[in-house]
């Protein structure tokens, strides 16, 4: 059967970024896809574990996961891997299973694993990445450019595009960090005598105070992200690009761009994942942290999703 005839299913909890993660790679390998978001109910979900059948430990607002089953299914996070291994068994192993990030249990059914170089995972069915599968491309960059250049034409250049994630679940982003971040927004417009093109993210807390706070400086564009969000465009015009540290995710696709990457830490954001590998990346020099100084350097821009799309594809003979 080819690519173009086969269907895969991609299964997340509710997390923007998970999703983010598992529809980069179904687009990367070129198979029609559709999204399932999932949540088991207590005590499974919870738990993490496969006990019992997981397809029937779905909550009501979950989408089905019935037959016909999937050719290919891929997974993020420890709570939804128990769901691709079901799939897997209830298709009598036809299913091709992918699970980015650690499933922490059973890695040996799963037929591919992605996990980042820093969870130091070692198995023969693992391909380590620099850092996250992410949905961003230099084409979807160019493509975005072209719809939406036109939003940002009578700013001033240079353009410092800042990338606003928020609370997680091991952080609560109070409302003094955002502050800080507004600060840190307009003290970058005035260093650079350009323009700041702000996009938050649904994880942003507060951001009628994000909006009441800028909406009549001079030279900044805050993105309406339940509107409009021209993210891949403010990835593509930007000179500079700054990034909280809460995401691995927002960090690697600011890296595609090859383009200065600074991190603007959260006030009380301890040392979760995301701080880890950001630290990693300051040491090595493919970003650093903002001070207050806005320099330029170089790079090499990395983007991990096609080189696992290329496995996936040559273990399933596409």
């Amino acid at each position: 059967m080819t690519a173009s005839k086969k269907i895969c299913w991609t299964i997340t909890d509710e997390f923007p970024g998970m999703k983010s993660q598992v529809i980069g790679l179904s687009d990367a390998i070129g198979i029609a896809s559709v999204h399932k978001t999932c949540k088991r109910r207590w005590p499974w979900g919870w738990l993490s574990l496969p006990w019992g059948n997981p397809l029937t430990q779905l909550t009501p607002k979950s989408d089905p996961l019935t037959p016909p089953w999937p050719d290919l299914v891929i997974t993020c996070g420890r709570r939804s891997a128990p769901l691709a291994l079901a799939i897997k068994k209830q298709s009598n192993g036809k299913t091709f299973c992918v699970h980015i990030q650690n499933p922490i249990l059973n890695l040996e059914a799963f037929d591919l694993i992605v996990s980042p170089e820093h969870d130091h995972l070692k198995r023969p069915n693992v391909i380590s990445t620099k850092g996250a599968i992410h949905k961003v491309t230099p084409q979807k960059i160019e493509e975005d450019i072209k719809i939406h250049a036109s939003l940002f034409q009578n700013l001033p250049r240079p353009y410092s595009t800042v990338l606003l994630g928020g609370s997680t679940n091991r952080y609560k982003m109070p409302r003094e960090a955002l502050e800080d971040l507004i600060r840190n927004i307009l003290l970058i417009r005035n260093k650079t005598q350009g323009s700041v093109l702000v996009t938050p993210s649904f994880r942003t807390p507060f951001r009628d105070l994000l909006t009441k706070s800028l909406k009549d400086e001079p030279h900044i564009f805050l993105a309406e992200v339940e509107k409009l969000n021209p993210y891949f465009a403010m990835l593509g015009v930007a000179n500079f690009l700054f990034v909280t540290d809460d995401s691995v995710n927002m960090v690697c696709e600011a890296c595609v761009t090859g383009k200065p990457v600074y991190i603007l830490p959260l006030l009380n954001h301890g040392k979760t994942k995301p701080k880890k590998f950001i630290e990693g990346l300051i040491q090595e020099g493919t970003v650093r942290l903002f001070q207050g100084s806005i320099d330029r350097w170089s790079y090499a821009p990395f983007n991990d999703t096609a080189k696992v799309a290329a496995v996936v594809r040559k273990q399933m003979g596409l």
